[in-house]
C-alpha cells in the first residue's frame, strides 16, 4: 500500500468533509427553491406561536358573533335583510367606527316570495270555492300582500341602512375559474390598491367574482376580498394583502377596514416584494403579496359563545340592548358567523377550529396596531444555512463524539431558542427548518465519516503501536486530535539503549534453545519496565533494546520516566532474574544502559510498504555511545548531562568523567545513574560525595589527595568500578604528568 493510499484509508480528510458539507448546503438550497420543506417550516411557525403564547390585542377590535344564541332568539338562518339593516343601524348607534361585515348578499332576498306562495296555498285551502265572490276575495288579499311586499323591500331597506350608517365594509369573493360574475373592473366601486414597482400579474390572479347584489354593494363604505391561504397543510397562516382581478388590485377587506379606522384617505400601497402600507403600518409581504397573520392567541368555540383574545358579543345582545353603554364606542365591529352549521370554521396556528371572523379580526388588529410579523430576507436564510453547516464542519473533527453531539444539541436548541425569542419580542420570523436540516445532515454525515475513519485509523494505529507501547498509551494516541504524523517531526525526547554484556560469548557456550529461552525471558521483563513507565519500544537489536520517552504521546517528564525504567530494569535483574537463574543453574547476565536527552527526529521511517516508528539524529547516536561507555567505567547506567539536568532533583547521580566519544570532537560530561534520591542508603550518598571530591582533586592534578578520596570510596564499595579506574589513572598521571594545557577530557578509543 502506498503512503498516499494509506493516508486516505486511515485519516479524517478535511477536504472530503468540506466537499460533503458543500454538497449538503447545495441540497438544502435546492429543497428550499422547490418548497419541499415548506410545510415543516410552517409547523415551526405554529410552534413559535405556541411558545410565545397569547398576547393582548393592541387595537379596539370587537367580534359580533352570529352564534347559536342569536339564531335561537332571532330566528333561523339566513335572516331577512331587514334584520341585517337593524344590526348595522344598532352598531352605528352604539358608536362603532367601522364594521367588517363577513356576510355576503349575492342574491336578492327570496323570503317574501316564499311567504306569498305559502299564503296563496293557505288561502286556497281556507277559502274553498269557485264562485266569483270567493275568487275576488282571494285575489284582493294577494294583491294587498304584494303591494305591501313591494313597499317593504328588504334588499332596498338594507341598502338604505348601509348608506345611512356609512361605516360598513362588505366582501366580495374571488374565484380562480369563470364560475362567478366577470364585471368590468372599472365598474367596481371600491378603493383599488396602488402598486409601486412590478406588475399586477405578479400577484395571485382570479378570473371571476362572487359579488353582492348592486343595491347592497353600492351602498357599502368600501369593498375587499377575504381570502386566506393554507399552503398545503390545511392551516391558515397567510393572507393575500391584494389580489389581481383583470389588472385591478383588490385589497383584503381587513386592510380596507383598517384604512377607515385610521382615517387614511390614501389607498393601500403595495411595494412589490417588500411591504403593503396602510397609514403608517408597513406589512412585510412575499413576492405574491402574501403576509403572515400575527395571531393574538387561541380561541375556544363553545356551543353558546366564543372564548378568545378579542371581546366577543352575540348579535342578539347588540339588537336587544344587552351590552353596556359605550362598550362598542370607537371600535371596529367584526360581524361574522361562529354558530355550528354555518361552515365558517378554519384551522389556525393556535386552534384547529377557529371561526373565520377571528382570522380577519387578527388581520385588522395587526394593521391598526402595526404589530405585524416580518420574515427575514432570503439571503439571510442562505447565510444561516452556510453558517450552521460549516459550524459542524469545523467542530466535528476537533471534538470527541460525545463533545460533538453536545455541541450539536447546544447549537440546535440555541438556534430554536433564538428563533423563538426573535419571534416573540421583535416579530421577526427567521427560517428554522433549512438551517437546522443543513446542520443535522452535516452532523450526521461528518460524524459517521469521522467514526468510520477513526475506527480504521484506530485499528491501523493499534496494529502499529500495540507491540511498541502499553494499551494506555495506545488509547492516548487515538485521542490525539491530529493523530500521529506519518512523516518526521523534531521533539525533545529521552532515548535508551540497553545491551547484554558478553552475550556473544554466552551464546557460544549454550544451545540455541537455552539462549532463546533466557533471551526471551530477559527481553519480556525488561520491556515490561519500559511499558510500566509508558515508554515506546523502538526495536530489539539482537539482545539490545532501544526505547524512548516523550513520543508519540507528549510526556513532559520523559527523562524521569526513562531513568525510572532504567533503575527498574537493573533492580529486577539483580533481585529477581539473578536469583531465579542461579536456582536453575544458569549463568547470570550483566547489562549496560545508556540514556540521552535532546532534540531528535521521530516518525515513520522505511519503505512505502513497511515502516517503523523510530528515532534518528545525532542525539540518538550519543545515547548508543553512552551504553557502550558503561563497559569502560564498569557501571550499569550512564546518562548524559542533558538527562542529568532534568532529573537531578529526583535521582541520585554522580559525575563520572568528561569524555570525548569516538567520532565526536566536542567533549561531554557523563553521569552514573545510581538510585532514586529518597531510596538511596546513606553510605551510597557518602560514596557519591567522596567520588565528587576525588574527581575535583583529579582535575586539579592533586593526585595523592584524589587517590585518597577514591580509596575511601572503595572502602565503602570494594567493587566500585569508577573508583578503581580513577585510582589507576591518578597513579599513571602522577608518574607521567599531563601536558600544561590538559583539560581532564578522556578520549574514548571504542564505540
Amino acid at each position: 500500500m502506498s503512503e498516499a493510499s494509506e493516508k486516505k484509508l486511515v485519516r479524517y480528510n478535511p477536504k472530503i468533509a468540506l466537499w460533503a458539507t458543500l454538497a449538503i448546503i447545495v441540497l438544502v438550497i435546492v429543497l428550499n427553491a422547490f418548497n419541499v420543506l415548506l410545510q415543516v417550516e410552517n409547523q415551526t411557525i405554529d410552534f413559535r406561536f405556541n411558545a410565545r403564547g397569547a398576547r393582548t390585542p393592541q387595537a379596539p377590535v370587537k367580534i359580533i358573533a352570529i352564534d347559536e344564541k342569536s339564531i335561537r332568539e332571532i330566528g333561523q338562518w339566513p335572516w331577512p335583510r331587514a334584520i341585517h339593516a337593524q344590526i348595522v343601524r344598532k352598531l352605528k348607534a352604539d358608536g362603532v367606527k367601522c364594521v367588517f361585515y363577513d356576510v355576503q348578499f349575492a342574491e336578492p332576498e327570496t323570503n317574501s316570495e316564499k311567504m306569498l306562495e305559502q299564503l296563496q296555498r293557505t288561502l286556497n285551502t281556507s277559502m274553498a270555492g269557485t264562485d266569483k265572490q270567493t275568487n275576488a276575495l282571494r285575489q284582493k288579499v294577494l294583491i294587498d300582500v304584494r303591494r305591501f311586499q313591494e313597499s317593504h323591500n328588504d334588499d332596498a331597506e338594507l341598502g338604505a341602512a348601509l348608506k345611512e350608517v356609512g361605516n360598513v365594509y362588505l366582501l366580495m369573493q374571488p374565484i380562480v375559474n369563470k364560475q362567478g360574475r366577470m364585471p368590468d373592473p372599472d365598474t367596481l366601486k371600491l378603493t383599488e390598491a396602488e402598486l409601486f414597482g412590478g406588475f399586477t400579474s405578479d400577484f395571485i390572479s382570479y378570473q371571476s367574482l362572487i359579488m353582492n347584489i348592486p343595491v347592497i354593494q353600492d351602498a357599502a363604505k368600501d369593498l375587499g376580498h377575504t381570502r386566506c391561504f393554507t399552503f398545503g397543510d390545511e392551516i391558515f397562516r397567510y393572507y393575500p394583502t391584494v389580489i389581481n382581478y383583470q389588472g385591478k388590485l383588490i385589497p383584503h377587506l381587513s386592510l380596507q377596514v383598517a384604512r377607515g379606522f385610521l382615517d387614511d384617505a390614501d389607498p393601500v400601497k403595495i411595494y412589490e416584494g417588500k411591504y403593503a402600507q396602510v397609514g403608517k403600518t408597513k406589512i412585510p409581504i412575499l413576492a405574491d403579496g402574501s403576509a403572515l397573520v400575527n395571531f393574538c392567541g387561541p380561541t375556544k368555540l363553545l356551543p353558546n359563545y366564543l372564548i378568545g383574545n378579542f371581546p366577543t358579543y352575540s348579535v342578539c345582545d347588540v339588537l336587544y340592548d344587552r351590552i353596556p353603554k359605550d362598550e362598542l364606542k370607537n371600535s371596529v365591529a367584526a360581524v361574522g358567523a361562529t354558530a355550528d352549521g354555518l361552515d365558517d370554521v378554519r384551522p389556525t396556528s393556535f386552534t384547529r377550529n377557529s371561526p373565520g371572523i377571528v382570522i380577519n379580526a387578527n388581520v385588522i388588529e395587526n394593521t391598526i396596531s402595526g404589530n405585524v410579523l416580518r420574515q427575514a430576507a432570503e439571503i439571510f436564510k442562505y447565510l444561516l444555512i452556510i453558517l450552521l453547516a460549516f459550524s459542524m464542519w469545523y467542530l466535528i473533527p476537533r471534538l470527541t463524539p460525545v463533545q460533538g453531539t453536545a455541541a450539536f444539541l447546544a447549537l440546535f436548541v440555541g438556534y430554536v431558542l433564538v428563533a423563538c425569542l426573535l419571534f416573540t419580542y421583535s416579530g421577526l420570523v427567521i427560517d428554522v427548518t433549512h438551517p437546522l436540516i443543513a446542520m443535522t445532515l452535516c452532523f450526521g454525515a461528518l460524524t459517521t465519516y469521522k467514526f468510520r475513519t477513526e475506527v480504521r485509523h484506530g485499528r491501523h494505529m493499534k496494529n502499529m503501536f500495540q507491540s511498541m507501547v502499553t494499551p494506555k498509551v495506545v488509547d492516548a494516541i487515538l485521542k490525539l486530535p491530529s493523530g500521529i504524523e506519518l512523516g518526521g517531526e523534531e521533539k525533545e525526547l529521552t532515548v535508551m539503549f540497553s545491551d547484554i554484556r558478553g552475550f556473544t560469548t554466552y551464546s557460544e557456550k549454550h544451545t540455541a534453545k537455552e539462549v532463546i529461552g533466557v533471551l526471551n525471558e530477559y527481553l519480556t521483563q525488561m520491556t515490561n519496565m519500559v511499558f510500566v513507565t509508558e515508554g515506546t519500544l523502538d526495536k530489539y537489536i539482537g539482545d539490545a533494546i532501544m526505547a524512548f520517552w516523550g513520543a508519540p504521546v507528549v510526556q513532559e517528564d520523559h527523562a524521569y520516566r526513562a531513568c525510572s525504567a532504567a533503575l527498574s530494569m537493573s533492580e529486577f535483574l539483580h533481585d529477581v532474574l539473578w536469583p531465579k537463574w542461579k536456582s536453575e543453574g544458569k549463568e547470570k547476565l550483566e547489562i549496560g544502559i545508556g540514556l540521552n536527552t535532546g532534540n531528535m527526529v521521530v516518525g515513520f521511517v522505511g519503505s512505502l510498504a513497511i515502516k517503523n516508528y523510530t528515532l534518528i539524529g545525532d542525539m540518538v547516536n550519543l545515547g548508543s555511545r553512552l551504553e557502550g561507555t558503561t563497559k569502560e567505567y564498569h557501571v550499569e547506567i550512564i546518562i548524559s548531562e542533558a538527562t542529568y539536568e532534568m532529573v537531578k532533583m529526583d535521582m541520585l547521580c554522580r559525575e563520572l568523567d568528561m569524555i570525548q566519544v569516538k567520532g565526536k570532537t566536542k567533549p561531554i560530561r557523563i553521569y552514573e545513574l545510581v538510585d532514586r534520591q529518597f531510596k538511596a542508603k546513606p553510605h551510597i550518598h557518602e560514596k557519591v560525595q567522596l567520588f565528587h571530591e576525588g574527581l575535583a582533586l583529579y582535575r586539579s592534578q592533586k593526585w595523592d589527595e584524589a587517590i585518597d578520596r577514591f580509596k575511601k570510596c572503595l572502602e565503602l564499595d570494594p567493587e566500585d568500578g569508577p573508583a578503581l579506574i580513577f585510582v589507576g589513572r591518578c597513579k599513571q598521571l602522577k608518574e607521567h604528568p599531563p601536558a600544561f594545557d590538559w583539560d581532564g577530557v578522556f578520549v574514548m578509543k571504542t564505540k
